[in-house]
């Protein structure tokens, strides 16, 4: 019996040995040819390889690149953290890099909010207001699925009441209307609102935001029935699944509303770089890619100018990824719409628009992205 144990640590020591020299080993006989590929599955450039130089050999920043570079790059990586996902669900556990994953649906956790942080992004709200009276202004937090489907989250969990948030806004709020959605996505939260893999809301999601919006902003929306729907893909796999890889959970679906008898719009956009027109909102060629969702406008950059060819007021909008999938609603109620994204402008939003060209502003964050963000205080810059 010692015998057979003995051989068998010596075995085990053995294999780990080998995955120890076979790891790296294969890790450099795969490396891609492109330093710094991109990576689908995370959205984001790898890590490039450090200079070897004796000052960052001195610092240390020699070996914590190669840790960051190896890390990024080592074979199998995908594979190895699915496996590792899938034993840390085997044994039981349902929060896997902060997603919940419950009846087919994975769902960001969001722990609350700082009233003192939040509170900070409304006084610069109320001061963009109060330097602009003339012009309408309204904030749309929208629910992620968390403040949606809590219900599912075990008894006791610690996580944040999105409600509570949006009646802090609201409270604290001066002169910007605050539009409550929550309670029309919890009476559909039966229906396909939210994707099952991403953080986003469906394009169904989007279009019951909007009824509501258009209510509260005083014009009348469009009904179901007046949009033709494409299923753009089937094959959806967000931001939720980038960060626990399970392919358990089913893809979602991406659809299109078209409204009949649309008069086309002419897109212009500035991604800091470069200025582009197009004559779509949607930027198909994303389907054929992971990152499906920006197919809806494009990627984030920090403005997009949407010439409409329907007469009607002017809309600014300030945003999060969440817009997107809303602003094609939109189209049919204003003629110009210009969307803003704090996060990547860092000198005002003078070098982009001027106030006197609009009418009203809408305001439209996620509930984690607001109550976790600080790029709006960046509004009364300059």
């Amino acid at each position: 019996m010692k015998k057979k144990t003995k051989a068998y640590k010596i075995i085990t020591v053995a294999l780990f040995a080998a995955m120890l020299i076979a790891l790296p080993v294969l890790t450099f006989i795969n490396l891609p040819s492109d330093p710094a590929p991109f990576s689908e599955n995370e959205n984001r450039l790898l890590t490039v390889f450090p200079t070897v130089s004796f000052e960052n050999f001195r610092n240390e920043k020699l070996m914590t690149g190669i840790e960051k570079w190896f890390a990024d790059r080592f074979f199998g990586r995908e594979e190895w953290i699915k496996l590792r996902n899938a034993s840390e669900r085997t044994a039981g556990k349902t929060d896997i890099n902060g997603v919940f994953t419950k009846d087919d649906r994975m769902i960001e956790i969001w722990s609350g909010f700082n009233e003192e942080f939040v509170g900070k992004n409304l006084k610069a709200m109320n001061a963009f207001a109060k330097k602009n009276p003339d012009v309408s202004m309204y904030f749309l937090l929208a629910p992620t699925s968390q403040g949606v489907y809590s219900d599912l989250f075990p008894t006791g969990a610690p996580i944040g009441s999105q409600s509570a948030l949006l009646d802090y806004c609201r409270e604290n709020l001066s002169n910007i209307q605050t539009i409550n959605v929550i309670p029309t996505m919890k009476m559909h939260a039966d229906e396909y609102i939210y994707y099952r893999t991403d953080h986003h809301w469906s394009t169904y999601g989007a279009y019951l935001a909007y009824y509501d919006a258009a209510k509260a902003m005083g014009f009348k929306p469009c009904e179901i029935g007046e949009f033709d729907i494409e299923h753009a893909s089937d094959s959806f796999r967000g931001t939720l699944y980038s960060k626990t890889l399970d392919d358990s959970v089913t893809p979602d679906i991406m659809d299109y509303y078209h409204r009949r008898n649309d008069k086309g719009v002419k897109l212009t956009v500035n991604d800091g770089k470069s200025i582009k027109k197009y004559d779509s909102l949607y930027f198909r060629e994303y389907l054929d890619v992971k990152d499906k969702y920006s197919s809806f406008l494009g990627p984030n950059v920090p403005y997009i100018d949407i010439e409409t060819g329907v007469e009607g007021p002017s809309l600014l909008i300030f945003k999060d990824s969440y817009a997107h999938a809303m602003v094609p609603f939109l189209t049919s109620h204003f003629s110009r719409i210009t969307v803003l994204d704090m996060r990547y402008i860092n000198n005002g939003i003078g070098g982009y628009i001027k106030m006197k060209n609009y009418d009203s502003v809408l305001f439209v964050y996620n509930a984690i992205t607001f109550s976790e963000g600080m790029d709006i205080r960046k509004l009364n810059m300059g």
